[in-house]
């Protein structure tokens, strides 16, 4: 296997020494809003050397030892990434193992940490803290190999408040309550990069939805997610019957404040969610099956480095689409890779980037770059439109999936670029060659802007939603539109009408008045159809629609939604000085991550 010797995201010296194990002892501090105690590394070497280079990020690091011995250590500043932790040790031959101890505390304000007063979650009763760690931000709370090409085991010992939940990316073990604190231990026996590690505390409450999954969230909260989420293990047997074995032990997911900068983030054992997936009606469990699938794609086969991430997400997009094809039919599948490509994927080329841009590249360059700023819809979704464009060359959908089943099986537990996944591809297909020889590789991989080549797509469902659109854009007269067919469209059905309308705008002030009193889109409980109808307003820069638009980004914390609202809200004169204070506004309850990238945003459009 050809494994990147190199990732521009870490300083770490993977190449001469990997991390086999961590053992983590942690007291959560909510007063503080830190995390502090300490941990032991296990290390084994690939190459003869005397000095272990580890990532870090505002760590107060008190003692670092190995067998006993103080060990020297000292600090490399970097803009990006933080710090390099270089330290001295005693030399190390090939395949020599050895132990080394860190004492530390998180730094204030710690990338990978969110801690939330109790006034900023939903039942408003207790303090609440959740991480984030992909995609370099574990080095914050960890002296740690911050890549994605060395994985490894872990076992943790966390303190919180007695009254409160702990809960991490590993299967649960013991809890001990001493006095007015709680120690809850954890293992993860699965090798994982070290960015799938993540804790949550709060006031939680759990339901059974099988014997392998459960839902928590905050006790208001915890019957209206675990209806919404009651297809959990279907869809998980559905994964297995196109993936292989689970391999993971639990299948959980864990309710987060609105803060949470992702639709899902699919740490193992325990895959966070937003609320804003709770609509009542099971219509955005999508998302589910997508965290469900990066259980193979993503977290048991990983990308070696952040420039290959379309083989944790186009892999998982294209899992994802399998699964619901097979619960829901075929012309499901086909129109949510459709709805990909329209609605997702075109928007992102030509307005979030540029169709010259390198992030439109499927393969990115990231040196001396943040991963974050080159975070968007292109790795999901010209990712999976690849792989779908394979898939139809072969031109049996049968053996496609066998070959995913042998991929997985082939590279689980490892860390890979896409070289080895093409190398494989040629591999299985070894009769196929001719077929394979004629997809241009090299344009979908390492070209900018639109794919060389679009699938062939099954439009059935997506005719009505096009006619219902051109309705509201081609026609003078809209007072004569009713909501008859749009209330008897699947919530995918109208959102997919709400983006066509989108993709025409601006429409006169009138005509989205009246679409929306028509539909009631202000009244929606679905997150996809009110961004929809959001973007209308800040496509068509209806004034009397900015307050939705506003209340919008102070609602949702997804950055899926955040960035393209921000950005247009940013461009427009009118808007941008309200954009600017909300923003402002919200930074004390939103993610360390959204501020970042926010911020980065308003910098970039500033010099414009």
């Amino acid at each position: 296997m050809a494994v990147e010797q190199r990732d521009p995201s870490s300083n770490a010296n993977f190449q001469e020494l990997v991390v086999t194990h961590v053992d983590i002892v942690w007291n959560v501090n909510f007063e503080q809003k830190k995390i502090g105690g300490s941990s032991r590394l296990y290390i084994k070497a690939l190459k003869a050397t005397k000095q272990l280079v580890l990532d870090g990020q505002g760590l107060n690091l008190k003692s670092i030892k190995s067998e006993g011995k103080h060990l020297e250590f000292s600090l490399t500043k970097n803009s990006i990434f933080g710090e390099t932790i270089h330290i001295e040790m005693d030399p190390i031959e090939p395949g020599q193992e050895r132990t080394v101890d860190f004492e530390y505390e998180s730094g204030q304000n710690a990338s990978a940490l969110q801690f939330l007063g109790k006034e900023f979650t939903k039942d408003q009763k207790e303090p609440f803290l959740f991480s984030q760690c992909q995609a370099v931000y574990c080095r914050s709370i960890l002296p740690c190999m911050d890549t994605p090409a060395v994985k490894h085991t872990y076992s943790a010992k966390v303190s919180v408040p007695s009254h409160l939940t702990c809960l991490m990316s590993a299967v649960s073990g013991d809890k001990t309550v001493s006095g007015d604190r709680a120690v809850f231990e954890f293992k993860q026996s699965v090798p994982i990069p070290i960015y799938l590690l993540a804790i949550v505390v709060g006031h939680l409450e759990k339901r059974d939805i099988s014997d392998r999954c459960a839902v928590w969230a905050e006790p208001s909260l915890v019957d209206s997610a675990a209806y919404e989420f009651a297809d959990t293990e279907k869809m998980l047997k559905t994964a297995e019957d196109l993936a292989g074995p689970y391999v993971w032990g639990r299948y959980d997911l864990v309710v987060l404040p609105p803060s949470f900068p992702f639709g899902g983030m699919e740490n193992p054992c325990l895959t966070f969610v937003t609320p804003s997936l709770i609509a009542g009606d099971r219509s955005l469990a999508s998302v589910i099956a997508h965290e469900i699938a990066h259980s193979w794609t993503g977290n048991l086969v990983t990308n070696a480095n952040w420039e290959h991430f379309w083989l944790n997400e186009g892999f998982t997009v294209f899992l994802e689409r399998k699964i619901m094809g097979r619960l829901y039919g075929e012309k499901v599948r086909q129109f949510q890779a459709v709805c990909g490509w329209e609605d997702h994927m075109l928007p992102c080329i030509h307005e979030a980037f540029g169709p010259t841009h390198p992030y439109t590249q499927l393969i990115t360059n990231l040196e001396n770059a943040d991963p974050e700023d080159s975070y968007s819809e292109i790795p999901y979704e010209k990712g999976s439109a690849f792989l779908m464009y394979i898939e139809q060359q072969i031109g049996s959908n049968e053996r496609f999936e066998e070959f995913l089943r042998a991929y997985l099986q082939k590279f689980k537990y490892q860390s890979i670029s896409t070289q080895d996944w093409r190398d494989f591809l040629y591999e299985f297909f070894a009769d196929e060659k001719e077929i394979l020889d004629k997809i241009d590789f090299e344009t979908w991989l390492r070209q900018p802007g639109i794919p060389p080549n679009k699938p062939k797509y099954d439009e059935t469902l997506i005719e009505a939603c096009r006619n219902l659109a051109k309705q509201w854009t081609s026609s003078a007269d809209v007072n004569s539109i009713t909501c008859d067919g749009f209330s008897a469209m699947s919530s995918e059905e109208k959102t997919k009408v709400l983006q066509c309308i989108r993709a025409e705008c601006p429409l006169p002030e009138q005509k989205i008045k009246c679409l929306a009193e028509t539909y009631k889109l202000d009244k929606s409980p679905n997150c996809e159809i009110l961004f929809a109808y959001t973007e209308i307003i800040c496509k068509s820069r209806w004034l009397e629609g900015l307050p939705v638009a506003l209340r919008f980004i102070t609602t949702y914390g997804r950055l899926k939604y955040l960035k393209p609202l921000f950005k247009d809200l940013f461009a427009w004169p009118a808007a941008r000085n309200k954009a600017i204070e909300q923003f402002n506004k919200n930074v004390p309850v939103m993610h360390p991550i959204s501020v970042h990238v926010i911020k980065r945003m308003l910098e970039t459009e500033g010099k414009k």
